[in-house]
């Protein structure tokens, strides 16, 4: 028997309905389906995000001669939810909403199923039997509370469901964990009048030290407490407080928020039946995204990791590409950038430093690995805007070509996007020292940074200096 449908599509993100729209437009018979929707929560927490930088601004408004005035005040929490909720409501009208789906020719099923192997494999939902020749698995994810003793009945929140019942301003706030939103988090709560304790075992530990330092600096600048490698090893309530026993201290707080790792909506969808293995971190795939059943693809947060919704549309595109056509085309990580939206932000893409050199070492006579670093407040901008914390750090091979990047920064999310393209094109370092920028813009630290290069090249190379010399002598 025939396969009724060229993809079937298992969501509840926004990678799956990203998926649905491309396959259709590519006119594959695609099903979509969509249990509770998780896509919006990115949303409302960048909303969020936004809202505590405002906070953060108005009170630094007599640096630039204007007005001070008295920003204690209550948060209206209901206005800025209000805010919130238009924001993902806006999106969810979009493109991707289901309605347009459907009009698109994605047949949209609303529930939740599961895979069964007979009498072939099919994927089952409300009745029906979907037989497909191809699978996506592009599930949400849940936050996973560690086994504390006394955690779970303590209630904590998540970073998803703080914003639901927010406790009035001035209250002690635990973060436990050290994710990218917990960071942010911390920062956001912090800026609108919370007491916030970040307790992590270490913070961005696959980030250079230089980087993580300036982001820990940053966020105790603003009064944030960080609590580094300490362990939690209980959590009480107490006349109807919260107790956290982190190390030899005793924290009162009055809620507390986990920020972990997240596990992946697996369990429910019988994927023994398919024969595709899991764990409760996520789904095995190879550089193809093809689980153990090749029939069967996965992205996303059903892979575990960070949850970044570009990485998840990144990964999509290419299962889609494999699971429509041939599976040919492989993941690239190293030319997708991410970033952490704390303030300074932080932004990277390819290889750190350390990454870097342990892949390329030195050779017999000098390093393959050169380092090119640019402060932030070398920018007219930066000078301008009275935002000068951060750099721009280029790791470059000798040869010229370009390895990775790291920026922290103001709007550093939105400058990295253009290092990851001259590393995916294979561009030489030259290429970004001669782009015309815009000034005064964030975007001239690049072309700075990488006209570092000709000043490094010129020590390691004396002889092509001394050359250049003469023949300008000569010139005159």
């Amino acid at each position: 028997m025939l396969p009724d449908y060229n993809l079937v599509i298992i969501g509840g993100t926004a990678a799956a309905r990203y998926a649905a729209l491309t396959a259709s437009r590519l006119r594959a018979r695609v099903a979509l389906i969509e249990p509770e929707f998780s896509g919006n929560q990115v949303l409302r927490h960048q909303t969020l995000i936004q809202m505590g930088r405002v906070a953060q601004q108005m009170r630094q408004v007599e640096q630039w001669g204007l007005p001070g005035g008295n920003f204690n005040v209550p948060v209206q929490w209901s206005n800025v939810l209000r805010w919130a909720q238009w924001v993902t409501d806006v999106q969810d009208d979009g493109e991707r909403s289901l309605p347009i789906l459907a009009a698109a020719g994605v047949d949209v099923i609303v529930g939740e199923g599961e895979f069964v192997r007979r009498p072939q494999l099919a994927f089952a939902i409300n009745g029906r039997l979907l037989r497909s020749r191809t699978y996506l698995l592009a599930t949400a994810s849940d936050p996973v509370i560690p086994r504390i003793d006394g955690l779970a009945a303590a209630e904590p929140c998540t970073p998803e469901t703080f914003w639901q019942t927010p406790p009035p301003a001035s209250a002690h706030i635990v973060i436990l964990g050290g994710e990218p939103n917990g960071l942010e988090l911390a920062q956001t709560l912090t800026r609108l009048g919370y007491q916030v304790t970040l307790i992590v075992k270490n913070l961005l530990p696959h980030e250079d030290a230089e980087v993580a330092h300036l982001i820990q600096v940053c966020l105790e600048s603003e009064g944030v407490q960080i609590l580094s490698q300490t362990q939690v090893t209980q959590v009480k309530r107490l006349d109807g407080k919260k107790w956290v026993q982190a190390g030899d201290r005793a924290l009162e707080a009055d809620e507390i928020i986990v920020a972990g790792r997240q596990r992946p909506r697996l369990n429910s969808l019988n994927l023994e039946a398919a024969e595709v293995k899991f764990a409760a971190a996520g789904i095995p795939v190879n550089d193809r995204l093809q689980t153990t059943n090749r029939r069967v693809y996965a992205c996303g947060e059903s892979l575990g990791g960070y949850s970044f919704p570009h990485l998840a549309q990144y990964e999509a595109a290419i299962a889609l590409k494999n699971a429509l056509f041939f599976p040919f085309t492989q993941t690239n990580y190293r030319t997708v950038p991410w970033a952490i939206f704390t303030d300074p932000q932080l932004a990277r893409v390819g290889l750190t430093e350390a990454q870097a050199i342990q892949q390329f070492g030195k050779d017999q006579f000098e390093r393959n690995v050169i380092v090119l670093r640019q402060p932030l407040k070398t920018l007219a901008k930066a000078q301008i805007c009275g935002e000068t914390t951060g750099f721009c750090k280029l790791i470059v091979h000798r040869n010229g070509n370009l390895l990775g990047a790291q920026l922290v920064g103001t709007n550093a999310s939105e400058i990295v996007g253009a290092i990851a393209l001259a590393i995916r094109q294979n561009l030489h370092i030259k290429t970004l020292a001669t782009l015309p920028t815009i000034s005064p813009t964030w975007s001239e630290i690049v072309q700075q940074t990488a006209m570092e290069w000709e000043r490094k090249w010129g020590d390691r190379h004396p002889f092509q200096r001394n050359l250049l010399e003469s023949w300008f002598n000569l010139r005159r």
